[in-house]
């Protein structure tokens, strides 16, 4: 934990690093099937593909998630970055989405989570992954929490 800490401290807010990162994650995820970096520092780690709100062309983002109640929560915090990643905008545009995770794609809804619900979530993440609290005091912002219900059974891949 005390890595993953680290290079925490080294990523937030240095969104140059967090572009990389996040491009060499994919690529390596992809390649070997969630086999390597399908764990960061022990945190289960996804791949989330969005369509462009603007562009139409499918993007790729890695993030970690916490499966809550047969679904997947993940965190729009983008490193504590006062906007919020382009992955949210885009899901906020068309909620149909696919997520990878080591061994499976699936295709899921993506949708913000109500406040009520977030309220619940919340404590729960900041357990999973404390920086997210520092992370949603850097921004500036109420960080969301999105929840991706899976549309259909798992498939192996």
């Amino acid at each position: 934990m005390l890595l993953l800490k680290q290079v925490g401290d080294l990523f937030s807010q240095n969104y140059f690093l967090i572009r990389l990162f996040n491009s060499i994650h994919i690529q390596l995820f992809r390649i070997t099937n969630g086999w390597l970096l399908g764990s960061l520092a022990g945190l289960p780690s996804l791949l989330l593909t969005t369509k462009g709100r603007r562009t139409g062309k499918l993007r790729t983002s890695a993030l970690i998630y916490l499966e809550w109640e047969n679904k997947y929560l993940i965190v729009a915090s983008y490193g504590g970055n006062p906007k919020p990643p382009a992955w949210l905008l885009n899901i906020k545009e068309n909620e149909k989405v696919m997520v990878h995770i080591p061994g499976m794609k699936l295709d899921a809804s993506a949708k913000v989570a109500e406040p009520k619900i977030r309220d619940v979530v919340w404590p729960k993440l900041l357990e999973f992954y404390p920086s997210f609290g520092k992370y949603e005091e850097l921004s500036g912002r109420t960080i969301p929490v999105v929840i991706l219900d899976p549309l259909n059974q798992d498939e192996p891949i």
